[in-house]
């Protein structure tokens, strides 16, 4: 087993709040420590990189492509006098952040009001958001542009993101089927508010990191993989604490490019939920945390866990 003494040593040292890590080589766990009870955690927008993975099985099965706009999934239900940039938006600026919105909408502030007004179609709010920039000129993070993409996916797939990702991967991992958010209409909320177990969170970087494959059996395609692993787009930082070297080091489709192991890649959700795809090491280390100064976890993890896989 892996010696994880001096990490938790490190983050206890700087007072992080750490939930729990773990790391994997070749389908074999290395070494797991929790700092708290046994929980399912939100993991918050590693959401994202799931929904990712769902496009990422429609696109393979034919059902879906890069191309697609959700202008001509939903005429039915466009709203009237929404920006005629919409037209040029396609689901690859959907996965990368670069629909032309300059800020982030479907935070929890806009979902909690959406909810208390009991608005049911919540594409009607996405489609109206003000779109300063050209579709492709601005990475500007947020949930509208994975709640749309979500939103073509069930479409494209007849059932929610949370039914095909089971049918897909899930069962297949042996993980039950966890607890994701939904909007008002059923639909899985794309862009957060999944909670998995850290054991469970972990088996989709295993996925990645063996190339597509889940303990010898191919799930998706290798051109998927190297996809989501490759930057379209300059990043910025979203570390409330202002310093996020890993974090502009630039974004692939809901999944982002890492400073501190070359060639890597990593899920990140908010306040410390990584899943770090080593592919070179075939190995994933996987945390879960509640602290919103999330750069000292990654650097902890280069520092004490990187050197001994």
């Amino acid at each position: 087993m892996l010696d994880l003494r001096s990490f938790i040593d490190s983050v206890k040292e700087q007072n992080i709040n750490m939930d729990a890590v773990a790391v994997m080589r070749d389908g074999a766990l290395l070494g797991l420590h929790r700092f708290s009870d046994t929980v399912a955690h939100n993991v918050f927008s590693v959401a994202k990189s799931h929904t990712a993975t769902a496009i990422g099985f429609a696109i393979d099965e034919g059902k879906l492509k890069l191309t697609d706009k959700p202008v001509d999934f939903f005429r039915d239900i466009l709203p009237e006098g929404i920006d005629p940039k919409w037209e040029r938006v396609t689901l690859h600026n959907l996965l990368t952040m670069t629909t032309g919105h300059g800020a982030a909408h479907l935070m929890v502030v806009d979902r909690k009001k959406l909810r208390a007004e009991g608005v049911d179609e919540w594409l009607t709010f996405a489609f109206t958001r003000p779109m300063p920039y050209e579709p492709g000129e601005k990475f500007s993070y947020g949930n509208l542009a994975p709640y749309v993409a979500g939103r073509m996916l069930e479409k494209a797939v007849g059932m929610t993101i949370c039914d095909y990702l089971y049918e897909k991967m899930w069962k297949q991992m042996d993980i039950a089927k966890p607890q994701w958010d939904t909007d008002i209409a059923g639909h899985t909320f794309a862009a957060s508010d999944l909670y998995l177990d850290i054991t469970d969170m972990v088996k989709l970087g295993e996925l990645y990191a063996a190339g597509g494959c889940y303990r010898g059996e191919r799930l998706l395609s290798e051109e998927w993989v190297r996809s989501v692993a490759t930057k379209h787009i300059d990043s910025c930082v979203l570390n409330p604490a202002g310093y996020g070297i890993d974090e502009q080091m630039g974004y692939g489709y809901y999944f982002w490019l890492n400073h501190g192991a070359t060639g890597s890649y990593r899920c990140y959700g908010r306040e410390g939920q990584f899943i770090i795809i080593l592919p070179e090491k075939n190995a994933v280390i996987a945390t879960q945390a509640i602290n919103s100064n999330v750069q000292p976890i990654l650097d902890a993890v280069w520092k004490h866990i990187l050197p001994q896989i």
